[in-house]
């Protein structure tokens, strides 16, 4: 028995330890994860681990004087890696590309990031209440910038990928951009189903949601509609998926005269407040 238990606890990929110290290891890091480490940062001292809410593993390491944040996916797959930079340690090339391209911004914060096939500084601007992040390579090109407004084009992470990979293995993407509300929208084609997929400034699924056809969607949700809302008809339906497993249509509703609202409706035919 205990033999088998260990077979089991070998096999898991990460082991959660409870801690109440931010500063303390969280999770039991697996040899992948370690040998990782130990080979593109040679000498690295761990400091922390815990899983983000992205569902990404965060490992804290001291490194050549730094504190560095790695991140790594379910399967043990490194992400990327980032670090604070002081403003005296960005290279002047950097600095000169981002005061000739926004001169009216002032620099903020510094990032600088690793990942598989790219490394670039993520250096945040402000102007007055806005603030937008600029993507520039060691080299002083600038790579993409994002504002959060309708329009501009963002960097889609790694984290965001792999979130896609994994929850929609056999979708690929075909376009993306920032919605009215500052979220990130994917759009993806899912087998032969266009799909949109949200994200928050911090690459956390907000939500995903299609078009369905009115006539797909259950007898239960159409009598509801026609319980609730007997001098409305359907304009249109779209399923959304939101985390924690909540699912529903959102249905638009219009009456003779003008008058649309939105309803929202589980499958089962629960109309949410």
């Amino acid at each position: 028995m205990k033999k088998l238990f260990l077979m089991i606890m070998l096999s898991l990929p990460f082991i959660v330890a409870c801690s109440d110290d931010d500063n303390e290891m969280k999770v039991d890091l697996n040899n992948a994860v370690l040998q990782f480490i130990d080979s593109r940062y040679q000498g690295a001292k761990l400091r922390s681990s815990e899983f983000e809410s992205n569902g990404l593993l965060e490992v804290e390491i001291l490194h050549e004087g730094k504190v560095k944040d790695l991140y790594f996916d379910s399967q043990s797959k490194w992400v990327y890696t980032s670090w604070d930079v002081r403003q005296n340690e960005l290279p002047q090339v950097v600095k000169s590309a981002v005061a000739e391209a926004y001169p009216d911004y002032r620099i903020d914060d510094i990032d600088f990031i690793e990942r598989e096939t790219i490394e670039y500084y993520a250096v945040e601007l402000d102007k007055g209440k806005l603030s937008i992040m600029v993507y520039v390579s060691p080299e002083g090109e600038i790579l993409e910038s994002t504002t959060g407004e309708p329009g501009a084009k963002p960097v889609i992470s790694d984290a965001v990928r792999h979130f896609i990979d994994e929850h929609y293995p056999n979708a690929r993407i075909t376009d993306y951009g920032y919605d009215a509300n500052g979220l990130l929208e994917v759009d993806i084609i899912d087998g032969v189903i266009e799909k949109d997929v949200y994200f928050d400034s911090n690459d956390n699924w907000v939500q995903t949601d299609w078009d369905v056809p009115v006539d797909n969607m259950p007898d239960a949700v159409h009598k509801a509609l026609a319980d609730n809302y007997p001098q409305y008809f359907i304009d249109s339906a779209e399923y959304v998926e939101r985390p924690n497993g909540v699912v529903y249509y959102e249905i638009e509703l219009e009456r003779v005269g003008g008058a649309e609202i939105i309803v929202n409706v589980t499958p089962e035919g629960e109309v949410l407040k």
